[in-house]
């Protein structure tokens, strides 16, 4: 078909041949479905990821076993389907099998929606969409807070065939200008919060694109509200996407922790892959409460999960400790996403107290670094609930992490962040002699399986630097033991050298945290400085010369810290990861500036600590 075109056709601006984009995705190895079903049609036609179906097709498999072979980890392996339309008809032909099950519940709202209801406002909004000129391949932003209409929205772009682009509702005005003019959207769904920001963007750039307000006080944008009056098309058949692992169904912006986010481009077939590994993780939840955007990584896995399976989203609203405490009890949530920063503001806080939360079975952290304290603080404070630890990258899709099943094991492996997850394998690599690597040895992680990206949208020169023989380059480091479980020790990047020695700021940071009167830490330097960026327990007092003897007489090797710099709270993104190009800026006087490829870094000559 013309218009279903692969993603070769948004690697703009710079020429790339279609020989060097296939050598980027030729290596996501593809296994045929014969596991599934002995008939074809059988698979196209009830291609059902029941709970059944996949752990049947992994206890053929094995699940739990990893091989090692010539320094490559492999995860466990799965098949899937090779026509089945993309995601649009995929959900079209999924939420019409269940019609009166509970799909979402909105509870800013007071909306509880079932799937029949969810498809056929997904249907109606499609059909105005398309009436408005939308078609495949035409790029939707969404930039607004979690909730029900925000789903349809979704839905309705992906029955189009359409690609949704969210972004972070907190992006600044500078942040969101730069997506959106690589993005060019041809429409823009906002809120009461969002959508001045969006028509002031709109206008600027002299777009012609539509904007819709999902609120319905002020604006002059037109009203979400007004665009459900098309009357269900019984005749209406979703865009059939003929290659979902080459056709580009959703670009996200990356956490942008160390720069500028990037936009990373996934297929529809990254997508599917990531709503199996999800279930394989949380073993096949009833209900999942997140407070994340839709720009992250899981959360937009989460709520095509919500398409796909028989899984309720919980939609709150912003989070606070007494909220969280009140929706988990009231809705009887048992899985949760919370991550590390906001499972620990949880389990820390007075609310907790107030409210009987053994419905809680599992919490995934780990979308931040989590130290020992960490762990051992949640395990402490609510010892019933599962707490998952989990390594996932927007351009990777979830790498490995702890599932419900390996739940025991890793409690003698407190740091591991869990075993490979499905269709996934790693190497590790000396990043000063690219020396493939074994167990116990740190290194580089490189990446590759079904959740690798598609690319940097409109960046064909920092999609092709990201690769190294077809494995994605992490820039992050980490290690696997003798039993498959890997273990972070934080961005390469992030990397200090002391007496002449690489040193994690990570073995730092879990020195300083031992301390009784530190909360968090976070450690930065470069040749000339060590700084610890503290933040004090409530109540608690320590002096900065206190905290550089602690560490000094603790510390394993010769590790002094130059300057201790006390501050209330740490600038975050959304889903908590301490930005830390930010500290870098503030206390070393170092400026990241990315250009097409590489980032360069300048330090101000009059610089001073």
């Amino acid at each position: 078909m013309e218009n279903n075109r692969p993603f070769k056709n948004f690697l703009m601006d710079k020429k790339i041949s279609v020989k060097n984009h296939q050598d980027i995705i030729s290596h996501i190895e593809h296994i045929e479905p014969s596991l599934l079903t002995k008939d074809a049609s059988q698979t196209s036609k009830s291609s059902d990821l029941s709970k059944a179906t996949v752990n049947s097709i992994i206890s053929k498999i094995g699940r739990s076993k990893t091989k090692s072979s010539l320094e490559l980890l492999v995860g466990s392996k799965i098949s899937f389907f090779k026509e089945y339309g993309g995601l649009g008809k995929r959900y079209y032909d999924r939420l019409g099998n269940d019609l009166d099950r509970i799909s979402q519940v909105d509870v800013v709202a007071s909306i509880t929606e079932t799937k029949g209801s969810v498809r056929a406002r997904g249907i109606k909004l499609a059909q105005e969409m398309k009436s408005l000129g939308i078609v495949e391949n035409d790029i939707v932003v969404i930039s607004s807070r979690s909730n029900a209409d925000q789903t349809i929205v979704v839905l309705a772009t992906l029955f189009l065939g359409a690609i949704v682009a969210p972004l972070d509702p907190l992006f600044s005005y500078r942040e969101c200008m730069t997506l959106m003019r690589q993005l060019k959207p041809k429409m823009c769904f906002g809120d009461s919060r969002t959508i001045s920001q969006i028509e002031r963007i709109v206008a600027t750039m002299g777009l012609n694109a539509q904007i819709v307000n999902f609120s319905s006080e002020g604006s002059g944008a037109s009203q979400f509200s007004k665009m459900l009056n098309h009357k269900e098309d019984e005749s209406f058949k979703p865009t059939f996407i003929e290659d979902p692992r080459k056709s580009v169904a959703f670009i996200l912006p990356s956490q942008g922790t160390t720069g500028d986010p990037k936009l990373v481009c996934l297929s529809h077939q990254n997508i599917l892959v990531q709503t199996m590994v999800f279930q394989d993780i949380f073993d096949f939840p009833d209900k999942v409460l997140s407070f994340f955007p839709l720009s992250w990584f899981l959360q937009t896995v989460l709520i095509c999960l919500s398409f796909e399976a028989n899984t309720t989203r919980i939609l709150p609203g912003a989070f606070t400790e007494r909220n969280a405490c009140k929706i988990l009890h009231d809705y009887e949530i048992g899985h949760a996403i919370f991550g590390t920063d906001l499972a620990m503001r949880l389990v820390t806080d007075v609310a907790i107290k107030d409210f009987d939360l053994k419905c809680l079975k599992c919490v995934m952290i780990g979308t931040v670094n989590t130290t020992k304290y960490d762990i051992k603080t949640l395990r402490s404070l609510m010892p019933h609930v599962k707490f998952l630890q989990n390594y996932c990258l927007t351009e990777t899709g979830c790498i490995a992490a702890t599932k419900i099943k390996t739940y025991d094991t890793s409690l003698s492996k407190p740091m591991s962040v869990g075993s490979l997850s499905l269709n996934c394998k790693i190497r590790i690599v000396d990043f000063v002699t690219k020396e493939y690597l074994g167990p116990d040895k740190y290194g580089e992680i490189y990446y590759s399986g079904d959740g690798q990206m598609l690319g940097y949208f409109k960046d064909p020169e920092n999609t092709l630097s990201s690769f190294e023989k077809g494995f994605f380059r992490t820039g992050d480091l980490g290690k696997y033991d003798e039993d498959g479980w890997l273990y972070i020790k934080g961005r390469i990047c992030d990397l200090l050298e002391i007496d002449s020695r690489p040193c994690s700021p990570i073995d730092v940071e879990d020195i300083i945290l031992t301390h009784p009167s530190v909360k968090d830490v976070v450690v930065i330097g470069d040749e000339r400085v060590l700084i610890a960026v503290v933040k004090k327990k409530q109540g608690k007092e320590v002096g900065a010369e206190a905290l550089q003897k602690f560490v000094s007489d603790r510390s394993p090797s010769n590790i002094h810290l130059t300057r201790v710099v006390f501050l209330d709270h740490f600038p975050r993104t959304t889903i908590g990861n301490v930005r830390k190009n930010a500290l870098r800026e503030e206390y070393l006087h170092i400026t990241i500036h990315y250009t097409s490829s590489l980032a360069s870094i300048t330090t101000s000559p009059s610089a001073t600590i």
